[in-house]
């Protein structure tokens, strides 16, 4: 059963207005309008080569070239017999990894809409228009009202199609690395969860249709005529004001709205086995890794209306969960790995996915549409090096661009990562990534990784200005 508790925020808001006679508070704000759709968003990572292992997330999301042999199915499957003695078994139970992200335009317009408190002053200057002290008073809030109702419709375009995402991941393996014949079992499962407010130009010119009618009434007197007038705004026509006896009645533009929330996610679950072999090719030492492995992917979908998020009677986690489509399929990775200068110097490729397939999710039963998403073959370069004082140096490139599954930026990584083992008890590690296909997204990475004689612990985090993640990995060597 899908877990949506993270989405029951999303119903907890009230009406963006509650249309009453003008003496009783009239079109008062009670909530920033589509405002509620980012207080319910989260969501995940696009499908980036992202393990979320721990000592990888530490060293930059580093690991073709120089991942340990309990993850090396995840990284490159050749690292199972790539200098190894067999003297040794691998368990990891388990790691655990999850990262957030979020666009910078988008936080930086979340953000000015918290820091402004434009809906507050939106608020005090309602009930100042309602209730002057005199034509200076009505005239100054109604210019606040006006300036933080642009302000504010401004900004919630700029929120508009920004996706935010979480993405999570659990792995647990056994793994037999020997020159012979290296073999780990192993299971993964990467979940990402995507929630992309959509405001549409009907709206926009809706709100923008109330600041207009605001603006051009001078006095709650001029209010009450230009009521008799019938104003209407938005596509739809509606209605804005209209007399009632003595006073006027601001009709409720929430029920006119046409944005909407798509809240997409995406499970990979993986079991399989990664097998490796080395031989000699032109006098050099190679590993050659196979990895079949059967695929699980499971897709959620769901495009609630601002007026279904604003319905008690309406669960978001139960369309979810009744939208959950199951698909399966066999896949197959593949690795190389080498070395140089004495050993010391590893060189990995790795090509994960070797079929690529597409898949549909669910149609949703208020637009009648369906999206696809891609599982994409993707390919990565890794170089280490074992440096002399316990430390190690990596680098991984990819060399494919990445799609995101649903909306968002692609991704390249370029990660650089060290690790520093202080005698064979403590290692601290650190380093940078890169995506080449996103200036914006440059993440700083740290961790530190330490053993209570066979049982090791390695924590890792990352840190950019539109992304966070942390990373726990508990394992056994012996």
């Amino acid at each position: 059963m899908f877990n949506a508790s993270w989405m029951n925020a999303c119903k907890e808001w009230t009406p963006c207005w509650d249309h009453q006679p003008m003496a009783n508070n009239a079109m008062k704000l009670q909530s920033p309008l589509l405002l509620p759709l980012l207080l319910c968003a989260t969501s995940a990572v696009a499908q980036p080569f992202a393990t979320l292992d721990a000592r990888s997330m530490a060293m930059g999301d580093t690991g073709v070239a120089s991942a340990q042999p309990g993850t090396a199915a995840l990284f490159n499957p050749a690292l199972l017999s790539y200098n190894s003695d067999g003297e040794t078994i691998h368990i990891i139970l388990p790691n655990l990894g999850v990262s957030v992200f979020a666009d910078p335009d988008a936080l930086d317009a979340y953000n000015e809409i918290e820091d402004e408190a434009y809906i507050d002053n939106i608020d005090i200057a309602i009930q100042g228009m309602e209730n002057p002290d005199n034509q200076a008073d009505f005239i100054r809030n109604k210019e606040q009202f006006t300036n933080n109702s642009r302000s504010l419709s401004s900004n919630l375009n700029e929120l508009s199609e920004q996706p935010f995402r979480i993405n999570a991941a659990g792995f647990a393996s056994v793994a037999i690395p020997t020159k012979a014949l290296g073999l780990a079992v192993f299971a993964n499962v990467n979940a990402t969860i995507e929630t992309t407010p959509i405001v549409t130009d009907c709206d926009t010119e809706l709100l923008n249709d109330y600041v207009d009618f605001f603006e051009s009434v001078q006095t709650e007197a001029e209010l009450y005529i230009a009521a008799s007038t019938n104003p209407t705004a938005g596509c739809n026509d509606t209605p804005i004001a209209v007399q009632s006896g003595a006073s006027v009645i601001i009709t409720d533009p929430s029920d006119d709205l046409t944005s909407e929330v798509i809240v997409a996610g995406v499970t990979i679950s993986e079991l399989g086995i990664a097998i490796a072999h080395d031989f000699r090719l032109f006098g050099k030492d190679v590993s050659l890794g196979i990895t079949p492995k059967l695929q699980t992917i499971t897709s959620y979908y769901a495009t609630p209306s601002v007026q279904q998020l604003d319905d008690d009677n309406y669960d978001l986690a139960d369309e979810l969960e009744d939208s959950e489509n199951d698909d399966s399929d066999v896949n197959l990775d593949i690795g190389l790995a080498t070395s140089f200068l004495s050993d010391s110097l590893t060189v990995g490729l790795t090509i994960k996915n070797i079929i690529a397939n597409q898949y549909e999710t669910s149609v949703s039963p208020r637009t009648g549409r369906a999206v696809t998403f891609d599982v994409d073959t993707q390919a990565r370069l890794g170089v280490a090096w074992d440096a002399p004082a316990g430390l190690t140096f990596a680098a991984d490139l990819d060399l494919t661009k990445n799609k995101p599954f649903f909306l968002g930026e692609d991704t390249q990584f370029l990660g650089v990562g060290v690790e520093w083992d202080v005698a064979s008890m403590i290692r601290l590690r650190g380093g940078l990534r890169s995506n080449l296909a996103d200036a914006d997204d440059q993440a700083i990475t740290a961790g530190l990784g330490f053993n209570i004689i066979a049982v090791y612990f390695d924590l890792g985090a990352q840190f950019s200005e539109n992304n966070a993640g942390g990373a726990l990995q508990v394992g056994v060597q012996f």
